[in-house]
């Protein structure tokens, strides 16, 4: 099962066979490059798995949200990266579920894809959180001529990131047709508000709801289900209008609102009351289902 993105614009991509010269060298060229970013992501997979082992026996304490920031960019061997800030908003605003509830990091540890960027973080490990999910991901790779380094630009919108969640998309492909409308009944009081894909370990209940969005107005922070069930607002990806291009988060970090921006702390007051049709637009939006806190 595959994720439908309202994101048309790819211009940020490049599929592996492709040759084309930029201002930083010569784009490889075959498949190389993609094979060494596999084997760079499995040798990342084995080292999750074993940090997780240390998490089980308890040998490695989990990073506090409040004192993890990711810096802009990165690097990894061979590999840098740019334009993350989309990457750096998912991490922060994933990483603060993972952190605030245990369901979400059960969830989240039952993905192979999402487990090991979890792990890192928790770890502390920034660069390796974010290798883990950009080889994964189909980025636009140049090889600098004057380092031999390959570059991974990270450009991209929320929407283009959706391929990290298929293993917990609901419904289930082998769920029955009840469980099946069961959800999509549940992701019809999102409709109003944009595209919603629900997550979770059974079709009958999502655990966690993305919400493709585009709003200057701030989404409600509660949404009740056809069930009755209730889903609280846990964190937005959002532009600016006077920087439409760089994304930043704002995240509900134990019951007060954190604005995260990678090009630096962020000492500007924020909250949900805050006017966000003077400032900011909102692209994508995240909902907990508060009773299986």
């Amino acid at each position: 099962m595959s994720f439908q993105s309202n994101s048309s614009d790819k211009t940020a991509f490049c599929k592996p066979e492709a040759i084309r010269n930029t201002r930083m060298g010569t784009q490889l060229f075959s498949t190389d490059v993609y094979s060494r970013m596999a084997q760079e992501h499995d040798k990342l997979l084995r080292k999750a798995e074993e940090l997780m082992q240390e998490i089980l026996s308890s040998e490695l304490p989990m990073c506090s949200i409040s004192t993890i920031f990711l810096n802009a960019g990165g690097q990894f061997g061979l590999f840098e990266f740019i334009n993350t800030c989309v990457l750096d908003s998912y991490l922060m605003a994933l990483y603060s579920c993972y952190k605030q509830h245990d369901r979400i990091a059960s969830l989240f540890n039952s993905s192979e894809k999402l487990r090991a960027p979890m792990v890192f973080l928790r770890a502390g490990m920034h660069n390796e959180a974010k290798a883990s999910w950009l080889f994964l991901s189909q980025c636009k790779v140049t090889k600098n001529s004057e380092n031999e380094k390959y570059e991974i630009d990270a450009w991209s919108k929320p929407a283009d990131h959706l391929h990290m969640f298929s293993d917990l998309l609901l419904p289930k492909e082998d769920s029955t047709p009840y469980s099946q409308e069961i959800i999509k009944n549940s992701l019809r009081a999102f409709k109003d508000h944009g595209t919603a894909h629900g997550l979770g370990f059974s079709s009958l209940t999502a655990s966690l709801i993305l919400v493709e969005i585009h709003l200057d107005i701030v989404p409600p922070t509660y949404v009740d289900d056809a069930y009755q069930r209730t889903f609280e607002l846990q964190f937005l990806l959002m532009t600016r209008r006077s920087c439409s291009t760089h994304m930043l988060v704002g995240i509900n970090l134990f019951d007060k609102w954190t604005l995260f921006d990678d090009v630096g702390p962020s000492s500007e007051d924020f909250s949900l009351n805050y006017k966000f049709n003077k400032d900011f637009i909102i692209c994508f939006a995240g909902y907990l289902n508060i009773e299986q806190k």
